[in-house]
C-alpha cells in the first residue's frame, strides 16, 4: 500500500459510500507476497467449516485446507483444531491463474516432523518411538506423521540365529512397544526416515558408564548367569561379579547364591570406560571374615583348610571362613632338595599351624612343618566327633579361581601383592 493511499486513509472524512471504495483500492494496491507451490507457510485458522478450513496466510485471498486433507489428520488432532490457532501448512496450489489457493496442514505438519528429524541427526539426540509395523528388513515406528525405518541389523534384542519365520515372530511381539532410537538418515526427496536402536542403546550405555563410580553402591537385576560369574543390569549397562567376588565362601556356580531377575546390591569395583566394562562385588557388601579371625583363631592354633594353588615361593590354603592363608616355602616341611609342588598339590586337605595374623592386611601365615603326626591324629578326632555332634558342621572349602577367565598371576599381583612377607613379595617381583 502506498504512503499516500495511508494519508489519504487517515485524513477521510467522506460518506460510507466513498470510504469503501477507498478501502477497495487500498487492498488492491497491497504489496502481498504471493505463495509459492511446495513453501511452508504459519496461518492462522479463519473459520472451520464441515467440508474445509479457511487460513489466513497472509495472501491476497484465504486459503483452503480441503476436506481430502482434513481426512488425513488423525481424529485427535482434527478435533483438537480451533479458530485462531495457528497451524503450519503446505501450499499445493497458488490459485494465481483461477481456482482456489489450496493448502495442506498435513503435509505442514510432514515438513515440520522433516525438519525435526534432520535437527535431530545434527544433533545426535536420542528419543523414544512407538512400534507401528514390520516388515522382512525391519521395523516402522512412528515418527509424528513420518513412518521411521528400524533395519534389523539396528534392533539389538533380535535374535538373528533364527529362521525367517522365527525372526517375523520376534518383530510381531515388539509391536505397540516403545523403543529407544536415533536418527541415521534423512533423505526427504526420496522419503527416508532410518533411525537405529543399536546406535540409541550404545550411546546410553556410554552415558551410563560414565556416570557410574568405583567405590559406590548400586542396585541392579541379574540378567545372565555363567559358569565364572553373573552379569547384572545397572540401567542400560551390563556389570560382572565374578565368582571369586559372589561370596566370601566358596561358590561352584553362581546359581547357588543368585537367581535370574533377582534384584541384586553391589559394589563397584572397577570402571573401564573405554572397554565398556564394569566389575562389581557382592561378598564386599557381606561381613568380612578378615574381622572376626583375631576372635576365632591365634598364634599356634590349628586350623584346616585347601590348598588352592602352589607356587615356588609357598601354597596358598582356603580356610573354613572363606580367607586365603600362606603357607611359605620354608614351612612347607621340604626334605632334602625339591619344591612345594612335590610336597603338596591343589585340592589337598592340609592341617596347618597359625604363625601370625594380621586383619588389617588381610594376611595369615601358616605352616605345616610345625605341626606333628600326633597333632594331625588329634585334630581330625576333634572334627569327627564335632561333626557326629552337629550334622550341618560345615565342611572345610576353598575359595575358587577360573583358570579360563582370571590368570592367576594377576590375581595374585592385584589381590595379594601388599600382603606378602617381604621375601615372598620379592621372589613374586623376580618372576615377573
Amino acid at each position: 500500500m502506498t504512503s499516500e493511499t495511508m494519508d489519504r486513509i487517515e485524513d477521510f472524512t467522506g460518506d460510507s459510500e466513498e470510504w469503501e471504495a477507498l478501502f477497495e483500492a487500498a487492498l488492491d494496491n497491497y504489496e502481498y507476497e504471493n505463495p509459492v507451490r511446495g513453501q511452508i507457510i504459519a496461518g492462522e485458522v479463519i473459520q472451520i467449516d464441515e467440508d474445509s478450513i479457511l487460513v489466513d496466510i497472509g495472501a491476497k485471498r484465504d486459503a483452503i485446507v480441503p476436506r481430502k486433507d482434513l481426512d488425513r489428520l488423525d481424529d485427535d488432532m482434527l478435533d483438537s483444531i480451533r479458530q485462531g490457532d495457528q497451524v503450519p501448512v503446505y501450499v499445493m496450489r497458488t490459485g494465481l491463474v483461477g481456482g482456489e489457493l489450496l493448502v495442506s496442514i498435513n503435509r505442514g505438519l510432514e515438513q515440520e516432523d522433516w525438519e525435526r528429524a534432520q535437527s535431530m541427526l545434527d544433533a545426535g539426540e536420542a528419543l523414544e518411538l512407538e512400534i507401528i509395523g514390520q516388515n522382512k528388513g525391519g521395523i516402522v515406528v512412528r515418527f509424528g506423521r513420518l513412518r521411521g525405518f528400524v533395519p534389523n541389523s539396528h534392533i539389538p534384542d533380535l535374535r538373528r540365529d533364527t529362521d525367517f519365520d522365527e525372526l517375523r515372530s520376534q518383530k510381531e511381539e515388539m509391536l505397540g512397544d516403545t523403543l529407544a532410537v536415533k536418527v541415521i538418515e534423512v533423505n526427504q526427496p526420496r522419503r527416508r526416515l532410518v533411525l537405529s536402536s543399536r546406535a540409541a542403546r550404545q550411546e546410553r550405555r556410554l552415558q551410563r558408564l560414565k556416570e557410574l563410580a568405583e567405590g559406590t553402591l548400586v542396585t541392579g537385576k541379574v540378567v545372565n548367569l555363567v559358569d565364572f560369574g553373573a552379569f547384572v543390569d545397572l540401567g542400560g549397562v551390563d556389570g560382572l561379579i565374578h565368582i571369586s567376588e559372589l561370596n566370601w565362601r566358596r561358590v561352584d556356580h553362581p546359581s547357588e547364591v543368585l537367581e535370574l531377575g533377582q534384584d541384586v546390591e553391589v559394589k563397584i569395583t572397577k570402571v573401564d570406560v573405554d572397554r565398556e566394562r564394569v566389575s562389581l562385588s557382592r561378598k564386599h557388601l557381606m561381613d568380612n571374615p578378615w574381622h572376626s579371625m583375631p576372635d576365632k583363631y591365634a598364634a599356634g592354633d590349628l586350623v584346616e583348610g585347601e590348598i588352592t594353588n602352589v607356587r615356588d615361593f609357598g601354597a596358598f590354603v582356603m580356610l573354613r571362613e572363606g580367607v586365603e592363608g600362606l603357607i611359605h616355602v620354608s614351612e612347607i616341611g621340604i626334605v632334602g632338595p625339591g619344591s612345594p609342588q612335590d610336597v603338596v598339590h591343589p585340592g589337598d586337605t592340609v592341617i596347618a599351624r597359625v604363625l601370625e595374623i594380621e586383619p588389617e592386611r588381610e594376611r595369615i601365615s601358616l605352616s605345616l612343618s610345625q605341626v606333628s603326626k600326633d597333632e594331625q591324629l588329634a585334630y581330625l578326632e576333634r572334627q569327627e566327633q564335632a561333626v557326629a555332634e552337629d550334622p550341618k558342621e560345615e565342611p572345610i572349602v576353598a575359595d575358587q579361581a577360573d583358570e579360563e577367565v582370571t590368570d592367576f598371576d594377576a590375581a595374585l599381583e592385584d589381590e595379594m601383592g601388599d600382603r606378602l612377607p617381604d621375601d615372598v613379595q620379592a621372589a613374586v617381583e623376580e618372576q615377573g
